[in-house]
Parts: C-alpha cells; sequence; structure tokens
C-alpha cells in the first residue's frame, strides 16, 4: 500500500469514536462493518457497537446473536449491542459502587419515569457507554453502527442538554467530560451513509444541517453508497445508443439473436440508474460534504451480506479515500 493510498482512510481512523449513521435502508450498518474491518486489519484493538440490538451485524459475522459484552468475531475486533438497561446497570456499579443486579427492577421503573420526564436521559446511556470505552482506553477506536438519522442527533446532544438540565453536581461533570470527547474533532465524527437518491440524499441534507446546529460532532466524511458506475464512456454510449435504436438494432439482432433485447434493457436501465446517482452523487458533494470528504462505493450486486461483502466495501471505501 503507498503512502498516498493509506493517508485518507489513516487520517479517518486516527479517530477514537466514530459514529456511522443514515436513513434506514442505505447500508450504514454495512459500511460500519467495513471501517472496523479496516481498523482491526491495521491491528488496531476495534470494538464495533450496533445501537439497535436487532441490527445485522450478528449476521454479517455469523453469530446467532451479539450482547452487551464485547465479544471478539475477528482478530483485534470485537462487537457489542447496545442495552441501556445494561448500561445503567454498568453506571451504578462503577460511579455508585451498586452490585451488578439480574433486574433493576423497581430502580429500572424509576429510572424510566425520569427518562421520560427528562430529554435525554434515556439516550445519555448510549452515548456514556461509548464515550467512557474511549475515556478509559479499552480499545483503539471504538465504530458504531448508530441509531438512524431520525434518532442520533437527539443522542450526540444528549450530554450538553442533560448537563444544562442538571447544571451542577455529579452529573454535571460527568456530561462535561463527554461533551469533551464529543467536540474535539480530532477524537470524534461522524459517518454520514446515503444511497445516491432523491428521498435519502434530502434526509441526509436535512441531518448535516441538524449535526451543525445542534450538535457539537464534526462530520469526518460522506459515503454515497450502492453507487451504479458508468460503464460506458463518451464514444461508447453513441455506439450503444446506436445499436440499440434503427439499422444498429437490427445487426446486432440479427449477430446475437433473441438474447439482444434483453441485454439493450438491462443496459439502458444501469446507465439510467446511473445517471440518477451521479446526479445525486454532485448535490451530496454540494449540500453535504462541504467540508468533508465523499467517497463513493459501488453496487456489490454478487455478494450477500456476510465477511465477504464488508472486505469488498472495506477496500472500495479505502480506495475511494486514497
Amino acid at each position: 500500500m503507498s503512502a498516498k493510498a493509506a493517508s485518507g482512510i489513516e487520517a479517518l481512523l486516527s479517530k477514537r469514536l466514530i459514529f456511522v449513521t443514515g436513513k434506514g435502508g442505505v447500508g450504514k450498518s454495512t459500511i460500519a462493518a467495513s471501517l472496523a474491518w479496516l481498523a482491526s486489519q491495521r491491528k488496531m484493538s476495534t470494538l464495533l457497537c450496533q445501537v439497535d440490538a436487532k441490527g445485522d451485524l450478528q449476521r454479517m459475522f455469523g453469530r446467532s446473536a451479539i450482547g452487551f459484552k464485547p465479544e471478539l468475531v475477528r482478530p483485534n475486533l470485537w462487537a457489542m449491542s447496545m442495552d441501556t438497561e445494561a448500561a445503567l446497570n454498568e453506571y451504578l456499579k462503577i460511579y455508585l459502587r451498586l452490585p451488578v443486579l439480574p433486574r433493576l427492577g423497581p430502580l429500572a421503573k424509576a429510572f424510566d419515569f425520569v427518562a421520560n420526564a427528562a430529554p435525554g436521559v434515556r439516550e445519555i446511556l448510549v452515548v456514556g457507554k461509548l464515550c467512557w470505552e474511549v475515556k478509559e482506553n479499552h480499545y483503539d477506536i471504538v465504530i458504531v453502527d448508530s441509531a438512524a438519522s431520525g434518532h442520533i442527533v437527539s443522542q450526540l446532544a444528549s450530554p450538553k442538554g442533560v448537563g444544562e438540565l442538571f447544571r451542577v453536581g455529579m452529573v454535571v461533570d460527568q456530561t462535561a467530560w463527554m461533551s469533551d470527547i464529543l467536540r474535539d474533532p480530532k477524537t470524534t465524527g461522524v459517518v454520514l451513509v446515503s444511497t445516491a437518491e432523491e428521498t435519502p440524499v434530502q434526509e441526509s441534507i436535512e441531518l448535516a444541517e441538524r449535526l451543525s446546529d445542534q450538535t457539537e460532532v464534526s462530520l469526518a466524511l460522506v459515503v454515497a453508497n450502492r453507487i451504479y458506475p458508468q460503464v460506458f464512456s463518451k464514444t461508447e454510449m453513441e455506439v450503444f445508443n446506436w445499436l440499440a435504436d434503427g439499422k444498429g438494432s437490427a445487426i446486432a439482432a440479427k449477430s446475437l439473436g433473441k438474447g439482444w433485447t434483453g441485454l439493450i434493457g438491462a443496459s439502458e436501465l444501469w446507465n439510467a440508474m446511473a445517471e440518477t446517482n451521479c446526479r445525486y452523487v454532485d448535490l451530496l458533494k454540494e449540500k453535504v460534504a462541504k467540508s468533508s470528504r465523499l467517497v463513493e462505493v459501488a453496487e456489490v450486486i454478487s455478494l450477500p451480506a456476510g465477511l465477504g461483502l464488508i472486505a469488498e466495501v472495506a477496500e472500495s471505501i479505502e480506495a475511494g479515500l486514497a
């Protein structure tokens, strides 16, 4: 690997905490897993956390389940699923010296009451657990398969919001160090994932604005995922259009037989999707990736979710950041 090829991805992986987010269905879990793969391949001790316990990480790594306790799934790579009750139990053990309880019972009900009454309390358990792993240097890097775009802002804003809510005491002290970690662009960043289509791009534009206005976390990278690349050059496109229409079509059909019509239809569909993708990638560059890099990841049709897909996407990200 050349020094130039290493520079882009190395800059991203020099951070300690990376939140990967985007509209549901755009492939953010695959991007998060691929970034974790790249970090672990560099012998960095890596924690990959899925905020949604019903996420896709267990399927990607061939596990029946992934729990709150980090589990080694690949060399240098641990995976876990967030569990707010387990995070609360851990918090009580660390800060209040209370024993670990099999079930929190009445305490959990009291927490639910407070969490429902005070915005940000439940979210801060998620962010606090992740920031704690960074603060205690348990791993070289923590990569988060975060909540979808509708929830990530409230999570990232929770330390500041809770700190302003309580103002004095132990809670303020703890939210202060969390905020310090989150606001430092050398330590923390958001990777925003979008497909190059109208609705995901519009949501990405809105999310980038909300991240800037309502949180202190910087946007580190924009990923345009599942891109259909242009397969024809300008000259080749002219030849294709000639073959697809008029005399050229008759000549091609005579040479290639009945399958020619299907080939033309598939090629026209691919070209249309590629042109649409190109237009929306340009919009992402203009509206979202103003002060951060944008990398395009091509659609991978031949591989199902799993280690092969993770490795393929990881290679695409690394090449795109070269």
